[in-house]
């Protein structure tokens, strides 16, 4: 730059010094950070804060940071962790991964609450229609479950008869009973499946509905 003609002026032989010195200021300024010396800051075996340019080995593996010249922390270097301490740290980030994965679900049936539904009313007449539904099918299995179970008392009584009167039971005979007592079987833990689902639903509805109150009650 001393160089650069367009900077020298020779009525003032100076000028070129001048601006030259301008120039290079900012980079003088800004080259003072990487210049100056770290300060270190940690905690002794007394519980005392030490400060220096340096960490003594003893304590490398303790907290410590770096400050700079106003007292501020830019940097922290974290102690090692302990296997228990490393463990905690584990089963805490796995909580707050559950938590956040039930929040997020949480947000899912909301969001499908309110665009499902427009008032309570709403929802009380889709549960009774549900409710219904599956009252409907409880009842038909009943009345299938009271023939079937009548049938099988008249076979039970035909083999009786054959009992009664020392004959060996037709081979048809046992294979009805056999079946009917498989279908009645059947139907009863159908039946049973279908009650056990209508309660489900009244319990849904109930926490849908007070969920979509918690949710509208603002507005």
């Amino acid at each position: 730059m001393l160089r650069n003609r367009n900077c020298y002026d020779m009525k003032n032989p100076h000028r070129h010094l001048y601006v030259s010195c301008l120039i290079l200021l900012p980079a003088l300024l800004s080259g003072g950070d990487v210049l100056a010396e770290r300060i270190y800051k940690w905690v002794d075996e007394n519980g005392e804060i030490q400060y220096g340019d340096r960490v003594p080995p003893r304590y490398a593996t303790t907290e410590r940071s770096v400050i700079n010249d106003q007292g501020r922390t830019v940097k922290v270097y974290q102690a090692p962790k302990s296997p228990e301490e490393k463990a905690e740290a584990q089963a805490l980030a796995k909580q707050h991964a559950e938590e956040k994965k039930i929040a997020e679900q949480q947000a899912v049936r909301d969001h499908s609450l309110l665009s499902t539904y427009s008032s309570e009313e709403d929802m009380l007449m889709a549960r009774d229609s549900k409710v219904a539904s599956v009252e409907t099918l409880i009842q038909l299995t009943k009345s299938r479950l009271d023939s079937m179970q009548k049938r099988l008392n008249e076979l039970t009584d035909e083999a009786a008869e054959f009992e009664r009167s020392g004959k060996k039971l037709p081979e048809g005979l046992v294979n009805q009973m056999k079946n009917i007592k498989e279908q009645i079987e059947n139907n009863d833990d159908f039946l049973k499946n279908k009650q056990t689902e209508k309660e489900q639903i009244a319990i849904k509805f109930d926490e849908d509905i007070k969920r979509y109150r918690e949710l509208t009650s603002g507005r």
